[in-house]
C-alpha cells in the first residue's frame, strides 16, 4: 500500500512537472518584480531602472515559456505514438493516424513514462525470451528513468521461465540489477533475493554474489545472516548437498578477494582446473574482483589496477572444452564493461580485442548475443574493429535477430559517413 501510494505521488508530480518550472518561473519573476516596485516607491530606483528590469524579466521569461508549451506536446505526442509503433501492431497503427489526423491526440491524458513501462510489461507476457532477456539487461537503467515502474518490471522478470532454451536465465539477469537499487529501496532488494521456487544453482550463485556486495552497505553479522537465510531456502525448496557446497565455497572466495587479493588469485589458480561445472563458472563470474582497481573502476571507467592475471584467465575460461555455462560468464555485462576500458589502453588493447573477437565467434548462441549487446560502446572505442565484428556477424551468423541487427548498425554508419 505504502509502495502504491508512493508511486501515486511520483506520477502525480511527473504530470504536473512543467506546472511547477513555470510556477516557480512565475513566484521568482513576482519576487523580483514586486521587490523593484517596492525600492521604487522607496525612492530608491528610478522609473527608467524599474522599466529596464521588469522588461528584461519579460524577455528573458518569454522563451523559456514557449519552449515548456512546446516541450509539453512534444513530450506527450512521443508517449503516444510510442505506445502503438513498439508494439508493431498495422490496425493500431491505423488507428493512430487517424486520432493525429482528427486532432484528437492532444485531448487525451497520457503519460509517457508510465505507457512505455506499461509497453514492456505487456511485452513481458507476450514476447519473446530474446525481449525480456534484453530488459533484464536495460534493468539498471530503468531504475534511473522510474524506480516504482521498473520495480515492478523486474519482479516479472524475476519469475520469468522459458521452458525452449532459456530456463531461469533472466531471472539470474535480474537478480545481478539489484545493487543498482540497494541503496534506494532495501526492503524489494531483499525480497528479491530469496530463493524461489524453480530457481536454478546459477540464479543462487548471483544471489550470494549480490549479498556480498551488500555486505559492504551493512554489518558483516547482516551479510552472514543473508547467506545462512539463502542456504536455509535452498534446502526448503530441494537444492542438493553438493550445490549448498558450492555455494559455501563461493561464499568463502568472495570474502577472501576482499581481505587478501593476492591470496584469491592464488587460490582462483589453484581451483581453474576442477572438474566441477559449478565452482568453475563461481570463478568465471568473479575474476573482475581479483584486480586491485575493483571496484572503483565499475564507477568511472578507467583501470588503475592489474588486469594482467585477469585478461589470462579470462582466455582459460573461454577455451572451446570449457562448459558453455563457464564461457557465458566472460560475456556477461559486468567483465565487457571490464573488456571495454582495457580496449582503450594500448597496453592491454590487442588482448582485449582478441577475447571479444572469441565472444562474438563463440558456437553458443547466448554467449554471442549478450557480446553483441556491447557492440555500440566497441564502435565507440575503436570503429575499425567494430565494423569487423558487424560484417562477420551479416556473414557467419545464423540467428536472424542478430544479423538484422548487425545490418541495421552497418547501415547507420555508412549513412552516417556519406
Amino acid at each position: 500500500m505504502a509502495n502504491m501510494c508512493g508511486h501515486t505521488i511520483r506520477k502525480w508530480f511527473r504530470k504536473q512537472e512543467n506546472v511547477f518550472i513555470e510556477l516557480l518561473g512565475v513566484l521568482i519573476w513576482v519576487a523580483i518584480t514586486g521587490g523593484a516596485l517596492y525600492y521604487y516607491f522607496m525612492g530608491v530606483l528610478d522609473l527608467l531602472t524599474l522599466v529596464q528590469i521588469v522588461g528584461g524579466l519579460i524577455l528573458a521569461g518569454l522563451p523559456i515559456y514557449l519552449y515548456l508549451v512546446k516541450k509539453r506536446e512534444q513530450i506527450l505526442l512521443l508517449g503516444f505514438t510510442s505506445k502503438y509503433f513498439v508494439e508493431q501492431d498495422d490496425a493500431k497503427i491505423d488507428d493512430l493516424l487517424g486520432l493525429l489526423i482528427a486532432g484528437k491526440w492532444e485531448k487525451l491524458k497520457i503519460d509517457p513514462i508510465e505507457e512505455f513501462f506499461n509497453t514492456l510489461k505487456n511485452l513481458c507476457y507476450r514476447g519473446d525470451c530474446e525481449i525480456r532477456r534484453r530488459m533484464a539487461e536495460a534493468l539498471p537503467a530503468l531504475y534511473k528513468l522510474d524506480l516504482f515502474e521498473s520495480e515492478e518490471l523486474a519482479e516479472i522478470l524475476r519469475y520469468d521461465w522459458d521452458e525452449e532454451k532459456w530456463k531461469g536465465d533472466n531471472r539470474r539477469r535480474m537478480v545481478e540489477s539489484l545493487p543498482y537499487i540497494m541503496k534506494k529501496d532495501k526492503k524489494f532488494a531483499k525480497k528479491s533475493l530469496e530463493v524461489i521456487d524453480r530457481d536454478e544453482i546459477y540464479t543462487v550463485i548471483a544471489i550470494i554474489e549480490v549479498i556480498d556486495a551488500w555486505s559492504g552497505q551493512i554489518s558483516k553479522k547482516q551479510g552472514e545472516k543473508l547467506f545462512d537465510s539463502t542456504v536455509t531456502q535452498m534446502r526448503k525448496i530441494g537444492f542438493g548437498e553438493e550445490e549448498i557446497e558450492i555455494v559455501v565455497q563461493l561464499w568463502g572466495l568472495l570474502k577472501l578477494t576482499h581481505s587478501d587479493k593476492k591470496a584469491a588469485a592464488v587460490r582462483f589458480e589453484e581451483l581453474k582446473n576442477t572438474p566441477n561445472v559449478c565452482l568453475q563458472i563461481c570463478l568465471a563470474r568473479n575474476l573482475r574482483r581479483l584486480c586491485r582497481g575493483f571496484p572503483k573502476c565499475c564507477e568511472k571507467p578507467m583501470c588503475n589496477g592489474t588486469p594482467e592475471k585477469i585478461l589470462e584467465l579470462m582466455a582459460f575460461f573461454l577455451q572451446e572444452d570449457k562448459h558453455r555455462h563457464v564461457r557465458r560468464p566472460i560475456a556477461k555485462e559486468q567483465t565487457l564493461e571490464c573488456l571495454l576500458v582495457l580496449l582503450r589502453y594500448r597496453s592491454y588493447r590487442e588482448k582485449a580485442k582478441q577475447i571479444i573477437w572469441t565472444l562474438i565467434t563463440d558456437n553458443d548462441d547466448i554467449i554471442r548475443l549478450s557480446a553483441f549487446d556491447k557492440i555500440d560502446n566497441v564502435l565507440e572505442i575503436d570503429a575499425n574493429f567494430g565494423l569487423d565484428i558487424l560484417q562477420y556477424v551479416i556473414e557467419n551468423n545464423h540467428n536472424s535477430k542478430l544479423v538484422e541487427r548487425a545490418k541495421h548498425l552497418k547501415q547507420r554508419l555508412t549513412e552516417q559517413l556519406k
